[in-house]
């Protein structure tokens, strides 16, 4: 008899993180995060004009623009990341621009004292367009991306590249086929169910990071479910790209 199936799932939110530190298990709320990331939210509450370049649903805290090509749900994250709500984001003093971020944007040079970009970079079919004017738009800025080992690991087909940053560049490599979901695929949304499932060629590393908890099987390996839960979640560099810039960068791509 399983026991869990008789609380009530108001008990099980609250019992739930008891239960992961008693276990070990790292959680986004108690890891040391990574000083870059750290720097980020520094730069974030200094600066007064922020872009968020490929908002998504939720733009950045202190964003006073967003910049998005993909509106409707279908377009975005598998078809589950919720519509954008342009009336919501004005509410929050957010101007809304339906645009890609990887040809040329409608403002006036060095308008906003920071760009900001959270994963969107792999994704753009011209990254030397996006670099060119994220500088020319911004004072500041930063590029946040999976690390390529998170690529490989965690691969996704909607990801173009694999980026990486040395210093003052930051370096764009095209996806090859082999290095293109190597370990299998994306959790499948079930419609019906209205959650992620596991299926026989889900990627194994999706369920050993459960990030959001969305496996309910049974927990296999938890020391490595352990170690990437606190990269990932800590915005550690093995996991994430944190680019941070000032006034200009250099970058180059790769096909």
């Amino acid at each position: 008899m399983n026991i869990k199936m008789f609380i009530p799932k108001p008990i099980k939110q609250i019992l739930k993180p008891i239960y992961y530190k008693i276990k070990g298990i790292p959680q986004k709320s108690w890891v040391e995060l990574d000083q870059r990331w750290i720097a980020v939210q520094k730069k974030l509450s200094e600066s007064k004009k922020i872009i968020d370049l490929g908002c998504g649903d939720n733009p950045v805290q202190g964003a006073t623009v967003g910049v998005d090509l993909f509106i409707k749900s279908k377009e975005r994250a598998f078809g589950v990341r919720p519509e954008i709500n342009i009336q919501k984001m004005r509410e929050r003093g957010i101007t809304f621009v339906n645009a890609r971020i990887d040809l040329t944007l409608p403002f006036k040079d060095k308008e906003f004292d920071f760009a900001y970009s959270h994963h969107v970079f792999e994704h753009l079919e011209e990254p030397t367009t996006a670099c060119e004017e994220m500088m020319r738009i911004a004072k500041s800025g930063v590029i946040i991306a999976p690390s390529i080992f998170a690529e490989l690991i965690f691969g996704r087909p909607y990801h173009r590249w694999l980026i990486m940053e040395r210093g003052s560049t930051v370096f764009f490599f095209k996806k090859r086929p082999f290095e293109d979901r190597p370990f299998g695929e994306h959790p499948k949304w079930d419609k019906t169910k209205g959650k992620w499932v596991a299926e026989k060629d889900t990627n194994p590393f999706d369920i050993l990071l459960n990030d959001g908890g969305w496996y309910r099987g049974e927990r296999k390996m938890p020391r490595l479910t352990n170690v990437l839960r606190e990269y990932w979640y800590s915005h550690s560099p093995v996991m994430e790209v944190i680019f941070l810039w000032e006034g200009s960068f250099k970058y180059n791509i790769y096909e």
